[in-house]
């Protein structure tokens, strides 16, 4: 559509209602190249092209691969426009007829979309539908419900303006489903977004998880547990709870990543605990404390080279 074309249909709009459809216009631009998910892309999308036309409901109906069955991928409000029962298929027959069509339409209530069409709209609402395409083929519709009386199109010369502006936002909604889902041109920003929020996410519960062993290995600071394999047992169950979730205990002599062990030692009868760990040295124990030590907890180092 060209900018002459949107700037007559802009002027057509009422002067009090068009601060708010233009805001309403330029975030929908946006969309395309914000930071989204596929997903939070067509729920934003239908959310403020639901607020544009003042619409009671709206959903975005994708079709299934190598089928013509459609399903629903976010709706707003279209619960209650009570299509279930006897009604629900009708609805169904009338959203295929608009996945066929190549452009954008609006049906009057209880009324077929146009002459010799064999589907009806089975509800009391003015219903705008608009085909979505996609690398050539149709993949499915924008279904907007206008209510009996809609607010933003009350004569017939309205409703057809906003029958070509669902045209016109379609292309928006088209090129934000192409650069998420079926283009492998991707844009990359949104994926490294959503890929870093998915390791702040980590990150997080890795760090609760490491705070909770703390508090409770910590609880047991300065227990023995009366003999050198009950001291050891504990150890090494200890050592497999850190290992499984990468993580080591802090050295409190020289601060490195180490395992806690338990080993036999001079005349003590249930043995010391040991930092374990290797240093630029070589292989280092330090430690020796015969009850079980306070400790910190580090993420576990990468594994050393081989010679």
């Amino acid at each position: 559509m060209s900018t002459a074309i949107l700037n007559q249909l802009l002027d057509d709009i009422a002067p009090a209602e068009r601060a708010s459809f233009k805001g309403t216009y330029q975030r929908i631009k946006e969309l395309p190249s914000a930071a989204t998910d596929l997903q939070d892309f067509l729920d934003e999308y239908l959310h403020h092209v639901v607020q544009l036309y003042a619409a009671t409901a709206g959903a975005i109906w994708f079709r299934h691969p190598n089928s013509r069955q459609l399903e629903i991928k976010t709706q707003l409000g279209m619960e209650r426009l009570g299509l279930e029962g006897e009604f629900e298929k009708p609805h169904e027959q009338l959203v295929q007829h608009a996945l066929a069509c190549p452009r954008a339409q609006l049906v009057r209530p209880f009324s077929a979309p146009g002459d010799g069409a064999n589907v009806s709209n089975p509800t009391d609402s003015f219903l705008l539908l608009g085909p979505i395409e996609g690398q050539g083929e149709a993949i499915g519709v924008v279904e907007l419900s206008l209510g009996p009386t809609p607010p933003r199109g009350q004569t017939s010369g309205d409703r057809n303006r906003y029958v070509l502006w669902l045209d016109h936002l379609v292309e928006h909604l088209r090129q934000g489903i192409r650069l998420r889902y079926l283009g492998s041109s991707a844009p990359l920003q949104p994926a490294m977004v959503n890929l870093e929020a998915a390791r702040a996410e980590i990150e997080a519960y890795k760090d609760a998880i490491r705070k909770s062993l703390e508090i409770t290995l910590n609880s047991y600071a300065g227990w023995n547990f009366g003999s050198l394999q009950n001291n050891q047992t504990f150890a090494k169950s200890m050592h497999r709870l850190l290992d499984d979730n990468g993580l080591r205990v802090v050295c409190a002599e020289c601060g490195a990543p180490a395992i806690l062990r338990c080993q036999a030692a001079g005349n003590s009868k249930t043995g010391v605990f040991l930092y374990d760990h290797y240093l630029a040295t070589g292989r280092t124990f330090h430690g020796g404390p015969s009850t079980f030590p306070r400790v910190t907890l580090t993420a576990k180092p990468p594994r050393r080279k081989s010679k």
